[in-house]
């Protein structure tokens, strides 16, 4: 059974490369995401901050993922 969870990253996600670094290690993993939430900041001293949904096909996979992704600084919302 697939297990769903939503996330978030906050910063200069865009240019330090973070938001790509996110999707390609949910997109290694085997799970799927949906970005839900993107707001960039419109000036350089302006953080970034997006919300993405993942579904992974099972809870040992989605808890590994998670695991991988808080390294990138992501914060689990639900």
């Amino acid at each position: 059974m697939s297990v769903t969870c939503t996330v978030e990253v906050k910063g200069h996600i865009i240019d330090s490369l973070t938001l790509a670094k996110v999707l390609d290690i949910i997109t290694d993993s085997n799970a799927t995401h949906d970005t839900s939430e993107v707001s960039i900041g419109k000036k350089k001293e302006e953080a970034s901050s997006a919300r993405i949904n993942i579904t992974a096909e099972n809870q040992e996979t989605m808890d590994a993922l998670l695991e991988k992704l808080k390294r990138q600084g992501i914060t689990l919302v639900k």
